[in-house]
């Protein structure tokens, strides 16, 4: 018999450790892991958990920011203080209300537009060409611009808008701009613009807002400034009419636009734009204050301060504008160069436009306006010097006789009475010029120089002053397009009214380089002649060139994308106001 086999136990083993310990729990034995630990080892536990919950958000954040960007966001509400209500939104029949081209410049699009470095842009065009004798100009639309009234943009729009500027009975203020030019429609998109000569400053001309012919055709001349189409218009812009508010006397105190959701060029991001009447700058700096505007369009170079302290972000643009004295040389004293020059040496301008513009300008030496076509930088400055003047002058035959302060010249004859260097110096009575005038009437008064100074209402001081040339001297301003043409200011052909040489300055050399200026289509050449043209009135010093101001526009800081360096007129500061924005979002 064999022994029975009695079966052993195995020995006894333990199973192998994971190589991940961790890995074996469960989400359920992760709660249940506090439970094992000490109040210190809890305590230490979140600590670290929460660490690294902080460290891993932050650095996705940082990884997020790092390889997105801002970018604007559509929507968002902009409130623009202004000065006076709105009267007639029609770009054809534009007055001296900046309440109007603002808000003509926003609703009615451009066939192109000047960008904030001062070149040309295509809006509604796409494209033009010029020929090569200077005298075509062909320009091409876009396809996919609408009315905001959904009816299509065509060429027929833009001949019907030229054609009524060009009729005298509508009185467009644009028509001195078109005379002699003839247009053709070439096809629906496409016209074509002819000059008798060539006349380079035209381009500027292309920059012209078109209305919609199948609204205003229905309009005759008599009734044009009457139609509900001027304060509810139809346009092609960025934004569109929405709706206005009128207090107890019938005048509006807010206008608003909406965005135009179909725009054919890129945004309008802020999605409603809101102008408000105020009475006075003051009371725009207290609603700025009061949050309840966004944006000041008249602020005085004193206030710039005063709106910065305030959280604002102020915009100093170039204007093409330049205020000077013209001087007379009709009168016998100013027939001569040398005291035409010493006259200019005895003002200290730049004292002049801390004390009158509170800095808000810049120091100008010829006619045509720093950051301007043509401009010459190398004119050599008349420098302050009062000293240099009575010298001068007295060189010139001019002393004081009496001694009483005030210079006279001896007299040709024998018996005769000595003639006073006396000036009489015109102005308006707007308040910078009038307070212009009377400093330089005490820098002269410094160097034996009588004058007497008369401020006068604009509209009598053109009527009875400037158009009959009846002045010694007269302080003024002149304004230039973004190509400044100084042939209306300067040319001998101008000299009497209606011409605009205030100067009454008449030189052949000038006249033929701005003759030539004009009928060059080389942009460069034309240049040349403008610089030459500095040159030449620098050393005749027929006039006292002052200052060029400086538009200074505030905006909140919550307000991006505003990039202003020039304008021509402060309605400009909207040609790209479809690139503003409040809102923004991250992009990669």
């Amino acid at each position: 018999m064999t022994p029975d086999i009695q079966m052993q136990p195995a020995p006894e083993t333990k199973p192998p450790l994971p190589t991940n310990p961790f890995g074996v729990l469960s989400i359920r034995d992760w709660l249940y892991l506090p439970h094992l630990l000490g109040g210190r080892e809890r305590a230490l536990l979140a600590f670290f958990v929460a660490l690294a919950l902080i460290s891993g958000s932050a650095a996705a954040i940082l990884g997020f920011i790092k390889i997105t960007k801002a970018a604007p966001k559509a929507g968002g509400i902009f409130r623009e203080g202004v000065i006076r209500p709105p009267e007639r939104i029609n770009p054809l029949f534009l007055s001296d209300n900046d309440t109007d081209r603002d808000i003509s410049a926003l609703i009615f699009g451009n066939l192109f537009y000047y960008d904030a470095d001062d070149k040309l842009q295509p809006e509604i065009a796409e494209e033009y060409s010029v020929s090569e004798d200077g005298k075509s100009y062909v320009v091409t639309l876009k396809k996919n611009v609408s009315w905001h009234d959904g009816q299509p943009l065509t060429a027929d729009d833009v001949v019907y808008t030229v054609k009524t500027i060009q009729d005298p009975a509508y009185k467009s203020s644009l028509r001195p701009n078109w005379q002699g030019v003839t247009i053709e429609r070439l096809g629906e998109y496409e016209v074509r613009f002819v000059l008798h000569q060539p006349y380079s400053p035209f381009v500027q001309n292309l920059a012209l807002p078109i209305i919609p012919q199948h609204i205003w055709k229905r309009v005759p001349a008599e009734a044009a400034f009457l139609v509900e189409a001027n304060l509810k218009p139809v346009g092609a812009g960025p934004y569109r009419f929405s709706n206005f508010e009128r207090n107890s006397d019938g005048v509006i105190t807010k206008y608003v636009l909406k965005a135009v959701d179909t725009f054919y060029l890129e945004g309008p991001y802020i999605k409603t734009i809101e102008l408000k009447v105020y009475n006075t700058e003051e009371d725009l700096l207290k609603a700025f204050q009061n949050g309840d505007i966004d944006g000041i369009s008249i602020l005085s170079s004193k206030n710039v301060e005063r709106v910065k302290n305030l959280g604002a972000a102020v915009s100093a643009i170039r204007i093409p504008r330049i205020l000077a004295v013209f001087l007379n040389e009709a009168h016998p004293a100013l027939a001569d160069r040398a005291v035409r020059q010493a006259l200019a040496m005895a003002i200290d301008k730049q004292e002049l436009i801390t004390s009158v513009l509170g800095g808000g300008a810049t120091v100008i030496e010829s006619p045509i306006p720093p950051g301007t076509f043509g401009y010459n930088p190398d004119i050599p400055s008349a420098d302050f010097a009062p000293d240099s003047a009575r010298a001068m002058l007295e060189k010139a035959g001019w002393q004081d006789l009496n001694n009483d302060g005030l210079r006279e010249k001896k007299p040709a004859k024998r018996g005769g009475s000595p003639t006073p260097l006396k000036i009489v110096l015109a102005t308006s009575d707007w308040r910078d010029l009038a307070e212009s005038a009377n400093m330089i009437k005490n820098y002269w008064r410094q160097i034996g120089v009588e004058t007497e100074v008369k401020t006068i209402p604009i509209n009598e001081l053109e009527s009875s002053v400037i158009r009959p040339r009846a002045y010694d001297a007269l302080l003024f301003g002149e304004i230039f397009g973004h190509d400044p043409d100084p042939f209306a200011f300067w040319h001998s052909s101008q000299l009497k009214d209606p011409g605009l040489n205030i100067a009454l300055y008449h030189s052949k050399k000038v006249d033929s380089l701005l003759e030539e200026a004009r009928r060059m289509t080389d942009r460069s050449a034309t240049e040349a002649r403008y610089r030459e043209f500095q040159d030449v009135i620098a050393g005749d010093f027929p006039s006292i060139f002052l200052y060029s101001p400086v538009y200074s526009y505030a905006t909140r800081s919550t307000v991006q994308g505003v990039n202003l360096k020039s304008l021509v007129l402060p309605s400009e500061r909207f040609n790209a106001a479809r690139l503003w924005y409040i809102k923004t979002k991250r992009v990669f």
